[in-house]
């Protein structure tokens, strides 16, 4: 990926955490979570 489409899923998958928060689901807000913090991750490693 590059960055741009990894700051733009990054952002995508912020709004998805946070709509399972209010639909009740802690747990796919969590698993949604750790999947954006492994795209940070990518994305220092290139810098």
């Amino acid at each position: 990926m590059t960055d741009n489409e990894l700051r733009k899923a990054i952002g995508t998958l912020r709004d998805r955490a946070d709509e399972a928060r209010r639909h009740g689901n802690p747990e796919d807000a969590e698993a949604i979570e750790k999947t954006i913090r492994d795209y940070q991750d990518e994305m220092s490693t290139r810098l």
